[in-house]
């Protein structure tokens, strides 16, 4: 299912005598490039091609607009976002290299997919660390705005990669217009949240963050009563719709 993993050596240029070169990437399956992750690599890497199948699905599904019956109503509530809807998806389905990420933003660049470790900081160029990130309460994986890294956390490997058992098991119930129950976790799973961070990649300075105003929504309610908009810089809106093409 996997092609061979070939290794592509790069050359750094450090900014710091005591900077460390990142390690040379590994090339694997559709241009997807995981970096650090060693035994773990090929984890990674069947979990973006799981997310592919969805992926197909939804964006077939996204055309159809407002008259769809897997969400696209509550999540972004007019048919004038079918187009960047379906782009989005599209983009997240091919993996298509992005311009305006360092370390070079003048280049299109492909979304590169880091494991954290404790040294990460020191190894790439960036402005935050990650593995300080990684250790708080409720994070798997991050996108650093404005770089072509996806850090993904040592907690990121304690999800199930998919969903298990029959799809009835995943539905969502609906009390008073409200999702209930297990909605939050309809799309917590490896290969959604592969997914939910290269939103973040294609949206670019749009997407929202923890730092933007509004602030990314997480809660699927809070999800379907935010505005169409802002709708569509929220990364867990394209992760609910995706994960809801498992359900019947």
């Amino acid at each position: 299912m996997l092609n061979t993993i070939f290794v592509i050596a790069t050359i750094a240029t450090l900014t710091l005598a005591a900077q460390v070169e990142p390690s040379p990437p590994l090339l694997q399956g559709k241009g997807n490039i995981i970096r650090d992750c060693d035994t773990r690599t090929d984890q990674v890497a069947i979990a973006l091609e799981l997310g592919k199948e969805p992926l197909a699905a939804a964006i077939k599904v996204a055309k159809q607009g407002t008259s769809d019956s897997h969400g696209f109503r509550a999540f972004w509530k007019t048919d004038a976002n079918i187009g960047p809807v379906t782009k989005m998806l599209q983009d997240v389905y091919s993996l298509r290299p992005a311009r305006g990420m360092q370390p070079n933003p003048v280049r299109a660049q492909l979304p590169e997919f880091v494991c954290v470790k404790p040294d990460t900081f020191w190894r790439y160029d960036i402005g935050l660390d990650p593995y300080i990130k990684c250790q708080q309460t409720g994070f798997f994986s991050l996108w650093l705005r404005f770089h072509k890294y996806i850090f993904i956390c040592e907690s990121y490997f304690n999800m199930t990669m998919s969903p298990i058992g029959p799809p009835a098991k995943y539905c969502v119930p609906v009390i008073e217009n409200k999702f209930s129950g297990r909605a939050d976790r309809l799309g917590d799973y490896q290969k959604y949240l592969l997914i939910h961070e290269l939103v973040h990649f294609y949206l670019g300075r749009p997407s929202l963050g923890w730092s933007t105003n509004p602030k990314e929504t997480y809660r699927i309610n809070q999800c379907v009563n935010m505005d169409p908009k802002n709708s569509l810089k929220n990364p867990m809106h394209y992760q609910y719709f995706v994960a809801s093409m498992s359900l019947p």
